[in-house]
C-alpha cells in the first residue's frame, strides 16, 4: 500500500518545524511578549506554547479519525508509534543542543550528550539490521 501522499506532507511538515526550531530556539524570556501578526496568537510566548498544542490536538484528531473508518493501527504498529514518540522525546531533549556542548563530559563521568547519540545509532543500526535479517530482507 503506498503512503508516497502521506510520507510527502510529514517531510513538508518537518521541513516547516525544523525551520521554527531554528527561529525560535534562542529565544529568550525577554521576548515572550514580542508581538506577532497573528490575531489569536498575538505575542511570541503564545506561538511557543501552541507550536506544540496544535501538533497534539491534531494528532489525537488523526488517531480519532482513523479508528472512526476502521484504519486503527495493529498491535505491532501501535509498538511502533511508541517508539516514534520516544523519538519525538529524543529531538525535544535537542532542542537548544550544539555541537560543542554535546561535546562536554558531565562531571561525574556520565556520556556525553553526543555519546548518547552516537550509542543511539549505533543500537538503531543494530535493531534494523536484526529486523531485517529475520524477516528475510537483504541488508544495504
Amino acid at each position: 500500500m503506498s503512503r508516497q501522499n502521506i510520507e510527502e506532507l510529514l517531510s513538508q511538515i518537518r521541513a516547516v518545524r525544523m525551520d521554527t526550531l531554528r527561529t525560535l530556539d534562542d529565544t529568550t524570556e525577554a521576548e515572550f511578549s514580542t508581538p506577532t501578526d497573528l490575531k489569536r496568537w498575538d505575542e511570541l510566548r503564545r506561538v511557543l506554547l501552541r507550536f506544540g498544542e496544535h501538533m497534539r490536538e491534531h494528532s489525537n484528531q488523526l488517531e480519532d479519525s482513523r479508528q472512526k473508518v476502521g484504519s486503527g493501527p495493529t498491535m505491532p504498529q501501535r509498538m511502533l508509534a511508541e517508539a516514534e514518540r520516544a523519538w519525538g522525546q529524543l529531538l525535544a531533549a535537542t532542542v537548544g543542543l550544539t555541537d560543542d556542548t554535546a561535546q562536554l563530559q558531565p562531571d561525574d563521568g556520565g556520556w556525553s550528550a553526543m555519546q548518547v547519540l552516537e550509542h543511539i545509532l549505533n543500537v538503531e543500526q543494530s535493531y534494523l539490521a536484526a529486523a531485517k535479517r529475520a524477516r528475510g530482507q537483504a541488508d544495504d
